[in-house]
């Protein structure tokens, strides 16, 4: 199985969406939104821009969190096509400011832990940003 969960701004059958096989939990979600923010990631508030955001996070995370590729335990999704009622973590919905807005779909007890969340913010942002290339 996994610990799923599917990541959106929209709750529209063609809306971009990443689908985590792993790491779907609250406290890791949160992490790896922290980081995009800390890296100046901004989705705008167009579905062009959105997709964009996407594929970008996507990217990152499978790089700097899962070291894979995009395809492997981190995939880009239309919203309508993703296992959106996983029975793990369910659907989180963004703000375009990359604030959870809701949860859909979600059966467990909520993740809260803010060591974890900024373990794997510092995680993917020190391996993603320009001043550690130096």
């Amino acid at each position: 199985m996994g610990n799923r969960a599917v990541i959106t701004f929209e709750v529209l059958d063609d809306a971009p969406c990443i689908y985590l096989h792993w790491n779907g939990g609250r406290a890791s979600v949160q992490g790896f939104l922290d980081a995009a923010k800390r890296l100046g990631m901004t989705p705008g508030d167009t579905r062009e821009t959105q997709t964009q955001f996407m594929d970008e996070f996507a990217a990152l995370l499978a790089k700097h969190f899962f070291d894979c590729e995009v395809g492997m335990t981190v995939y880009r999704e239309k919203y309508g096509e993703a296992d959106t009622d996983n029975w793990d973590n369910g659907t989180y919905v963004l703000w375009s400011d990359l604030a959870i807005a809701r949860r859909l779909h979600k059966r467990g007890p909520e993740e809260y832990d803010a060591e974890k969340q900024q373990a794997i913010s510092d995680q993917i942002y020190f391996a993603a940003s320009p001043a550690s290339l130096v």
